[in-house]
């Protein structure tokens, strides 16, 4: 059993018993009507079991939804006036003008290229030749009988059936 269920149990065998206890003081108070008005009908039994599953799980408070806080306006700066630089002209510029453009090229690129390697030409394996196959004792019987008993057998397995 579920101790849920065992719960329920409980507090149901408890209700019957508060009920018991309650018509036993109302009997009592009927003896004496001046010191007690009528007692109050008592809780249904599917109020009872709303009240005890409130009691195990109570509702979840809804969550307080935060205020939302307005974007701060951001203001772009002015652009800048781009300056124009002018080159000028110089001979030691020019001297080392394709200096920088030499070092880029990388010294490796030569093997990139795939003409330059000679290739090998490449070995083509049967991978499943190399396994041992395994042979069926029944179909080895069927393609060649050792005895002539497995000849007969065969025989008679192959035979057409006329009914």
């Amino acid at each position: 059993m579920d101790i849920g269920n065992l719960i329920y149990i409980v507090a149901v065998v408890g209700y019957f018993i508060y009920q018991l206890s309650k018509k036993k003081q109302g009997q009592e108070g009927v003896d004496m009507p001046e010191s007690k008005p009528a007692p109050q009908k008592g809780m249904t039994f599917e109020e009872l079991l709303k009240e005890i599953r409130n009691a195990q799980n109570p509702p979840a408070p809804e969550p307080v939804a935060p205020k939302p806080q307005p974007v701060p306006v951001s203001t772009r700066p002015a652009p800048r006036k781009k300056v124009v630089v002018q080159e000028e002209e110089d001979d030691e510029i020019q001297y080392y003008e394709g200096a920088f453009d030499k070092t880029k090229t990388n010294p490796y690129q030569a093997f990139a290229n795939p003409h330059s390697i000679p290739s090998t030409p490449l070995i083509k394996m049967d991978y499943d030749a190399l396994q041992n196959k395994k042979v069926n004792p029944y179909a080895e019987l069927l393609k060649n009988p050792k005895t002539l008993k497995d000849a007969v057998v065969v025989s008679e397995i192959l035979k057409p059936k006329y009914f």
